[in-house]
């Protein structure tokens, strides 16, 4: 197992206004760790990641494509999850038009920017950057995928809020916690900080690094193809202890591409929809944006 505190992982959370702190970025190295909000220059990011580091795994939540690609490049994993119970769940936000293809910019610059931070780790395959570990993350779907369907059931968010919600249930139902001991990430400290966050910008990029997490733990599920790039998802878990149980592939998928079953909490295991999850595809008609002022992706 890998020791996930022996290493360095970073995530970040593109912010998308010039003005405002709506980037978030959160790092872990030999068990310390950090989130701060800052800007979307590299002057004013590289001020809050550890100097002199070469990390394991970079996740960016931003759609990440190869270079070269298109700017009406549409998305296999983007397509997957629009469909079904993901509609509810985690829908996202198409980056192939309107403000899709400035967030599929900002995303763009984002990796530019931390490239020469990441290492080269052949265990991490399906990368966006040949010779980089640097991954999409997708905290929307992270969570998502994670709570079972009777959170579901419960009063949802408004579009503007949905993260912050999917959050503040995967905290309560246990299942956040549980995907610590999945991954075996045993940084008590760090545990408890993420459970306990309540900043938006912070609660996204720490959702990011444990996308890194997972990653680097060869503990992720990957959704998409080489042509439009992949999302990193965590493992399905169920029961106290975190067994974790495979994703079957979803018939209208091809290649790489993987979707998961209903998923169970540790808390809500006994009340918790047994039937299988549909085919699944991502993108609303039209952007969205949030409260901080940049496009979301629901």
């Amino acid at each position: 197992m890998v020791d996930l505190d022996g290493i360095a992982l970073l995530g970040i959370d593109v912010g998308f206004s010039r003005s405002r702190p709506t980037t978030g970025i959160a790092w872990s190295k030999g068990g310390a760790f950090k989130a701060t909000k800052t800007y979307t220059d590299w002057q004013r990011r590289s001020q809050h990641i550890p100097s002199a580091t070469t990390f394991a795994v970079i996740a960016i939540d931003g759609p990440l494509v190869p270079l070269g690609s298109a700017d009406s490049l549409e998305r296999l994993c983007e397509r997957i999850f629009i469909r079904g119970s993901f509609q509810v769940r985690c829908k996202p936000g198409l980056s192939h038009h309107g403000y899709g293809r400035d967030l599929r910019r900002a995303a763009a610059e984002t990796a530019e920017q931390v490239v020469h931070l990441a290492a080269r780790n052949t265990a991490v395959e399906r990368t966006i950057r040949i010779g980089a570990s640097i991954v999409e993350a997708f905290p929307n779907a992270f969570l998502g995928v994670l709570l079972p369907e009777a959170r579901f059931a419960m009063p949802a968010a408004g579009k503007r809020k949905k993260f912050d919600w999917l959050y503040d249930h995967a905290v309560d139902s246990g299942v956040l916690e549980n995907l610590f001991h999945t991954i075996g990430w045993q940084n008590l400290e760090l545990v408890g900080t993420v459970l306990a966050e309540r900043d938006h910008e912070k609660r996204a990029a720490w959702i990011c690094l444990l996308t890194a997490a997972c990653a680097a733990a060869g503990k992720s599920e990957v959704v998409g193809d080489e042509l439009g790039g992949w999302f990193w998802l965590p493992p399905q878990i169920s029961g106290l202890h975190g067994r974790v149980t495979p994703w079957p592939a979803t018939p209208q998928s091809c290649g790489e591409t993987r979707m998961p079953a209903e998923p169970q909490s540790p808390r809500d295991a006994d009340n918790a929809s047994a039937s299988a999850r549909h085919g699944t595809k991502r993108y609303p008609a039209g952007p969205s944006q949030s409260s901080s002022g940049k496009p979301t992706r629901l």
